[in-house]
This record gives C-alpha cells, structure tokens and sequence, in this order.
C-alpha cells in the first residue's frame, strides 16, 4: 500500500515540480552564459581599467543578470519546499482530507509517503540547483577554477561551521548534515501545520505558520545552545584541534536534527490519527 500512496504523492508533486525544474535548468544555462560572458570580457579588456563605456556597460548588465538569475534559481528550491508543504496540507486538512482519511490506511502509512516523496523531490532538486550553481560558478571562472571556488561548496560549509572540508568524511558529514537539516525543516513545517489544524477551529494556515516559526525558533535555540557548549568546552583544551572541533559540531548537529526529526513524525502519525477534524 506504500507503494500506491507513494506513486499517488509523487505524481501530485510532479505536476509541479517537474515544470519548475525544467524551468531551472534554462536559468542556470542562462545565469551560466552571463558570467561567462563576464569573464571573457574581463579578461579581453584586463579588468575594468582598460573596458571602454559600452564593453563596460555590458559587463555590468551580464552581471545583473546572472545574479538575478542566480536568485531566481534558488527560488525553485524555496518553490519545492512550499509545494511539499501545501501537498500535504491540501491532502489532509482540506476538503481532500475526507476522501484521503477514508482509505484503509493507517496514519504512519500516510506521513511515511509523504515523507519518502518530500526526500525523492528535495534530493532532485538538490542535483539539479546544485549543478546549475556550480556551473555557473565554474562559468565565472572561465571554467578553470576548482569546486572548492563553488556555491555548493560555501553552501556545504555552512553545515560545517564554515570551516574547509578537506576530507572525504568531512565532506559526508557535511552533506549528511545538509540534508538531514532539509528534511527536519520539511517534517517541522508538517508537524506544526498538523498541530495548528488540531488546534485552531479557524484560520489554520495562520495558526501553521505561526506553529512553523515558533517551532523552528525553538531548533535555532537548541543549535544555539550547543555551539556555545561545544564552543566553551573546547576553549580551554591546550591543544585545540579546530578540524576535529568542527566535525564533533556537526556530528551533533546531525544527530539533533534525527531526534527533532522523529519527534515530529511522531506528532504527524498521533494528529493524523487521533486529532483530526474536518469538520
């Protein structure tokens, strides 16, 4: 039955989707021939001292253009997560609930599906977003830099306490931890858009909004918290090791968004199954 729920979440979220990937695609392709174009004219002209006006004048429009189509490109990710969510709020808590409530499957079945086909979608669009921004950024290179010169790889520290990655475990670590943090946002905003229809007879968007941000607040200070104790217990090490202190930071972070991860799935499966009212 997995297996049919699954197909069913999937397809809903790929008549979405798919068009907005493909459109992602043709602005990477563009944001990519943008900076290119930078890069040729900078180095035919030795940088803005010997462009004339007019190559000048194109160098900033191709500039503009690629950075508004780099933010245009990260739009699709913002676009994915928003469809996940409303897939499931829209499956649950709509009219489409009634039908959906009906089926002869249990309420872990039904957060399981929606769970695997937000994880299938978000790693699509994690291919795809990436490989748009590191092309582009390879572009601007004159594709003669290496990854380490990338968007992924600055986005790949950020998990990492914005310190290099210089291994190939601190690398997983910090794509595990990446996308363990996606997911945990995903499950956050489905617990709290689950608890805010339980909880508020009316205006349970504004109640699952609200439920998402105190939520997520909420992980932010728990994160906070670590760092700083992580921070203060290394501090007074004589031989501090900040590599080693950086993949015990992240290690934690990864296993902080598991729990927070089962927490919510766990009020998913209890609200679907004991709180729901359509009424």
């Amino acid at each position: 039955m997995l297996g049919k729920l699954l197909k069913y979440d999937m397809a809903a979220l790929s008549r979405v989707l798919v068009p907005v990937h493909i459109a992602a695609l043709a602005v990477g392709l563009v944001a990519a021939a943008c900076f290119f174009g930078c890069n040729w004219i900078d180095s035919a002209y030795n940088g803005w001292s010997g462009s004339s006006g007019f190559s000048a004048s194109i160098l900033v429009m191709l500039a503009m253009t690629g950075a508004f189509c780099l933010f245009a490109l990260f739009m699709a990710s913002a676009a994915t997560f928003f469809a996940i969510v409303h897939r499931f709020y829209k499956n649950f808590f709509t009219d489409e609930g009634y039908l959906t409530l009906t089926l002869p499957v249990s309420a872990n079945l039904h957060i399981a599906s929606k769970v695997i086909a937000a994880a299938l979608w978000l790693l699509i669009d994690v291919v795809i977003v990436g490989f748009c921004a590191y092309f582009a950024s390879m572009a601007a290179m004159g594709f003669a830099g290496d990854f380490d010169e990338t968007i992924p790889y600055f986005m790949l520290m950020s998990s990492y306490g914005f310190s290099s990655i210089e291994s190939f475990a601190s690398f997983m670590l910090a794509g595990s931890t990446s996308a363990m943090q996606v997911l945990a946002m995903v499950l956050t905003a489905y617990a709290a858009f689950a608890l805010g229809s339980a909880l508020a007879a009316k205006h349970k968007v504004a109640a699952g909004i609200g439920l998402f941000f105190a939520l997520s607040w909420a992980a932010g200070l728990v994160h906070s918290i670590k760092s700083v104790l992580l921070a203060t217990s290394f501090m007074y090490e004589s031989s501090y090791n900040y590599a080693a202190a950086n993949m015990l930071s992240s290690g934690v972070s990864l296993v902080l968004y598991l729990i927070t991860s089962i927490v919510f799935y766990a009020v998913c499966v209890y609200v679907i199954d004991r709180k729901t009212n359509l009424a």
